[in-house]
């Protein structure tokens, strides 16, 4: 029996918070319902998940046959939003990482640790081991990285300091790219303690990583070097080149929702879609922005047998 494995970041999956945003709030659950329902995954990761109650009606009402167990939650950011996951597969265990800060790596050993408290793990991440009917045991971890944003300088009281200038955007990208890659370091850290344990492991990664599939952060989790048992491989290998995009930033189509699965799960690679046909263009991120009857990103989903 082949087993299928999602990601899917819903977009800002709140009640709603205006008497205006209820009819919104409804069809977002409609299509949510309908795309999951498309993908019939055994096990779905979610990103900005922002209501555990409205996900839990999702589950026991809209998609009630389709028989997803509770959802795993994560810890959420300051904004709300959080990671889950959901199966209808069993689940052996389930954990959530969430250290409160992460470290960087530093040049000399002895040196002062670069960053010290500054850097969050916003969204914890969610970890959970299932058995796959006719296969084996597989870890799989979702996570949603920092956005490829600007991180502007604060002062000590908070407030943002902007700098428009070429070089105060560069210093922007670097502190946001800084705290992508520092996740990333974390959560390829969580793969290698578990092919420390088991090194013919089946591990899935996957979740929106706001990154590239050849960027930094994306090259970290997947694991630098030559293959091994350790490596993880994109399943959007298995797409032509002009059908890998889970979004639009700029306009323009970007990948940055993945799978990323071990060799010996990529080994029992049946399929791989994007559902991106109805897929639209949100605009520029704004803060505060009304909610949306669709997600500005695709759901993903492998199948393994």
């Amino acid at each position: 029996m082949p087993i299928r494995i999602a990601t899917f970041n819903l977009k800002d999956f709140f009640l709603p918070r205006v008497e205006r945003e209820r009819a919104v709030v409804e069809a977002k659950v409609a299509n949510v319902a309908v795309e999951l329902r498309r993908a019939q995954a055994d096990v779905v990761a979610l990103q900005e998940v922002g209501s555990a109650e409205l996900l839990d009606r999702l589950v026991t009402k809209e998609l009630a046959d389709l028989g997803y167990g509770a959802p795993v939650l994560g810890t959420e950011d300051g904004r709300g939003i959080r990671c889950a996951i959901l199966s209808r597969v069993p689940i052996l265990w389930s954990q959530v990482h969430a250290p409160k800060t992460l470290p960087f790596p530093i040049f000399v050993e002895g040196d002062p640790e670069p960053f010290p408290g500054r850097i969050p793990l916003r969204r914890g991440i969610v970890h959970v081991r299932v058995e796959a009917p006719d296969l084996f045991e597989i870890d799989i971890l979702t996570a949603h990285f920092k956005s490829n944003l600007g991180t502007p300088l604060k002062t000590s009281d908070g407030r943002e300091l902007v700098d428009p200038s070429p070089r105060g955007r560069g210093e922007a990208s670097m502190r946001s790219l800084v705290r992508r890659s520092a996740e990333a370091l974390y959560l390829r850290g969580l793969v290698d303690d578990v092919f420390r344990q088991l090194p013919d492991h089946a591990v899935c990664v996957l979740g929106d990583l706001n990154d590239t599939v050849d960027s930094m952060p994306v090259r970290i989790v997947r694991g630098e070097g030559t293959l091994e048992s350790g490596h993880l491989r994109p399943c959007a290998d298995l797409l032509p080149a002009e059908n890998r995009f889970s979004c639009y930033h700029g306009g323009g189509p970007l990948l940055i929702d993945h799978v990323l699965v071990s060799e010996r799960l990529f080994r029992r690679s049946r399929s791989y879609a994007i559902q991106n046909e109805k897929l639209r263009y949100h605009g520029p991120h704004v803060d505060d922005l009304p909610l949306t009857e669709d997600s500005d990103h695709a759901l993903c989903v492998a199948e393994f047998g």
